[in-house]
C-alpha cells in the first residue's frame, strides 16, 4: 500500500457531518488536487490512514487560510496546525457534534 503525499493540505467535513477527510495537492501527480476517504486512524503527527486503507503523508503545515474561508473556527484549525495530535478524534468529535446541532 503506497503512501499518498499531500501538500497544502486541509481538513474537510464529509456530508452529514459524520467524519473528516483530508484534501490537498499531490506532488507525484503534478500538484493535482486530491482528496482522501474518511480519516479513521492517526499513524503519526503527519500520517493518517483512511477508511479505504490508504496512508496519507501530510507535508508542511495545514492550509489554515483556506479553512478559515470555509468557516472553520480558528481554535479547531489551531489544533491541527502541525498535523494530527493524539487527541485528534476528540477534537473532531466535538467539532462535528457542534456542526450537527
Amino acid at each position: 500500500q503506497s503512501n499518498v503525499c499531500l501538500t497544502s493540505w486541509r481538513i474537510k467535513v464529509m456530508d452529514g457531518n459524520t467524519a473528516i477527510y483530508v484534501e490537498g495537492k499531490r506532488k507525484d501527480l503534478k500538484d493535482l488536487h486530491w482528496h482522501s476517504n474518511a480519516v479513521v486512524e492517526r499513524i503519526a503527527r503527519n500520517q493518517v490512514k483512511t477508511s479505504s486503507g490508504s496512508v496519507y503523508l501530510l507535508q508542511g503545515n495545514i492550509d489554515s487560510a483556506s479553512m478559515r474561508k470555509e468557516g472553520f473556527p480558528y481554535r479547531f484549525i489551531k489544533r491541527f496546525m502541525y498535523g494530527f495530535s493524539k487527541k485528534w478524534k476528540e477534537y473532531v468529535e466535538e467539532f462535528l457534534a457542534e456542526r450537527r446541532r
